[in-house]
């Protein structure tokens, strides 16, 4: 299986761990949803970054007390607290937005980020690249139509991506000396104090049900971060961040089968501009 992987260079491999990683965050995202229907979603949120540290132990041991060393302790500080603003913003519009229209709100990341990596990192813009952001932002726009109304929710999600997309940065900083699992491991646990404090008006026991899904959630989040540490450290961003614009498909067809949110007709066209723009992208690189 490695060897077939080896065949790919950093770019392909990158991107494919992107999209990967998108898909994760989308099931993520959907199971908290889902489950926010019978806990608080701070709680979920708390017990998500609480056990990654258990999800990543077999690793940890494996590898020793050298996981937790980090060359960057200031940058994993600011990563810590911008993820920690994001989180909470997004998970809460997460219980009071449809699904397909917290994703294409959160769509905005790679607008965002594309602008801060060209400002802060020094990421060419390559016009090609841009007209394959535009395309994809297009056709999430095409995908919303008029159905985008900013209210609470949707506020809070497009300041979430904001502040996230900040923490891409800080992120991609990070990937220069550190390892993939380092980053999770010190989001995981710099989240845990936040997102308790969020948390402890509304802590309550759970079923072992309830703690399955939890742990799915954060075996998701765990993997959709560490793909993307990943990708991050292999890739440039002005090529990674048009992938996200799938995170829009995987999320209306999880929406329409999982919670039973109307499916724009307007999907086709719109899915069809996003998958091109993703695919132009992947075979321009490759």
């Amino acid at each position: 299986m490695f060897k077939f992987f080896k065949k790919f260079s950093d770019k392909s491999f990158s991107i494919f761990l992107m999209i990967l990683s998108g898909l994760s965050f989308v099931i993520m995202h959907s199971l908290a949803k889902y489950l926010s229907d019978e806990i608080h979603i701070f709680e979920i949120t708390f017990l998500r970054c609480a056990l990654v540290i258990f999800v990543l132990s077999p690793i940890i041991f494996k590898t020793g007390l050298k996981i937790f060393l980090t060359k960057q302790p200031r940058n994993q500080f600011f990563r810590i607290l911008t993820n920690s603003i994001a989180m909470l913003s997004f998970f809460y519009g997460l219980t009071i937005t449809p699904l397909s229209q917290v994703t294409a709100l959160n769509l905005t990341v790679p607008i965002f980020t594309t602008i801060l990596a060209f400002l802060l990192l020094g990421e060419k813009l390559k016009i090609r690249r841009i007209l394959a952001l535009l395309t994809g932002f297009v056709g999430t726009i095409i995908v919303l139509r008029p159905d985008l109304s900013f209210n609470l929710g949707g506020l809070l999600i497009l300041f979430s991506s904001f502040i996230w997309s900040i923490s891409l940065i800080f992120i991609k900083e990070l990937t220069k000396t550190d390892s993939a699992v380092t980053i999770s491991l010190y989001a995981g646990i710099g989240l845990v104090p936040a997102t308790f404090l969020a948390a402890y008006p509304y802590l309550q026991m759970v079923t072992f049900e309830q703690f399955i899904i939890i742990l799915i959630i954060t075996i998701t989040g765990t993997i959709a971060q560490t793909f993307l540490n990943i990708a991050f450290k292999r890739g440039e961003l002005a090529i990674l961040l048009p992938f996200e614009f799938l995170k829009l498909v995987w999320a209306i067809l999880i929406g329409y089968t999982l919670f039973v949110e109307s499916s724009p007709y307007s999907l086709l066209l719109g899915g069809f501009l996003i998958v091109v723009s993703s695919s132009y992208i992947a075979w321009r690189e490759r």
